[in-house]
């Protein structure tokens, strides 16, 4: 399919983070994107929530059908497989966490008409992490691969790589695993509660974990200018003890910089304000979609490439 045409229009690309149930102020920002006549985004990434986002964006699933199938969405009808979480659960494959996403590799696919990274008219990345190999893989087309090579420098200035006196992270660009649904669901594999996805002798989990808004990304990708939007830290279920409770806010302060520094690589970046009060779990928070769209509009009319 041919790419979006951007003749006498500046490359924008939107970066949109992970956060769960959070996810809903996504499609918001989108809907106030897609009001614009021109000067639509043409590369996006996303992680986690964003990833799901993301990945409809590019492949132009109109917005009514998006906000249908956000209202639709449940945890056990598109998300959660019990077949395979019985299955790892038999064969003591605890890594990571005691249930399968494999589900929401058929969801986003059966969304999506089967299309892969090389089909899309806008350019796509969706990151997940390998915690034991110490690994970010960005999951792209095959075009948008050589880009991103031609610029690990912008990668590897946000995620420093290892080096002789520094522990550090490297970053894989994958280009020929075309199956979108998957990587979607290795994007997602919130650790903790999902088992990790396999791919490519990677076990991946959440892409948020290393790179939560991943503005880095659409930088390299050619991005003249770029938008970031963070749902926060939201990566433990924090309603399920007080234990868990301390843990996750434990987690979401060690967040907060990496967070900050996300956005600041951002021409336009901000966080979804309040967004910490809403739930990373519980569906069909459909306001979201409105504070979403309202605080895109504000932020547009604060720039003059918009």
């Amino acid at each position: 399919m041919k790419k979006r045409e951007i003749d006498n229009y500046p490359e924008i690309g939107l970066a949109l983070g992970g956060g769960g149930a959070r996810g809903y102020a996504h499609v918001g920002v989108l809907k106030a994107l897609r009001a614009k006549a021109n000067n639509l985004p043409i590369h996006i990434a996303g992680t986690s929530a964003g990833a799901i986002i993301a990945a409809c964006y590019a492949a132009e699933v109109p917005q009514p059908i998006l906000e249908k199938s956000a209202g639709e969405f449940g945890w056990f009808q598109h998300v959660i497989s019990l077949a395979d979480t019985t299955k790892h659960v038999f064969a003591l494959k605890r890594e990571g966490g005691m249930l399968s996403n494999a589900a929401l590799a058929d969801t986003m696919n059966t969304l999506l008409d089967g299309r892969g990274f090389d089909d899309l008219p806008i350019n796509l990345a969706l990151t997940a992490s390998d915690l034991n190999r110490k690994v970010r893989v960005i999951f792209t087309s095959k075009e948008m691969a050589i880009l991103l090579e031609q610029n690990r420098e912008v990668l590897e200035n946000y995620l420093l790589p290892p080096d002789a006196y520094h522990n550090g992270f490297t970053t894989e660009i994958i280009s020929d695993i075309n199956n979108i649904g998957l990587a979607v669901r290795a994007s997602s594999a919130v650790p903790g509660v999902f088992q990790p996805v396999e791919i490519n002798g990677y076990h991946l989990v959440d892409g948020g974990v290393l790179d939560q808004v991943p503005v880095d990304v659409v930088k390299a990708m050619g991005s003249s200018h770029t938008i970031g939007v963070s749902l926060g830290m939201a990566m433990v279920v924090d309603q399920l003890s007080s234990a868990f409770t301390t843990f996750n806010k434990t987690i979401e302060a060690l967040a907060i910089p990496q967070i900050r520094k996300s956005l600041d690589l951002a021409d336009l970046g901000f966080q979804i304000a309040h967004i910490e009060t809403k739930s990373p779990i519980k569906l069909h928070q459909m306001d979201l979609i409105d504070q979403g769209e309202r605080e895109m509009q504000n932020y547009m009319n604060t720039v003059d490439w918009l």
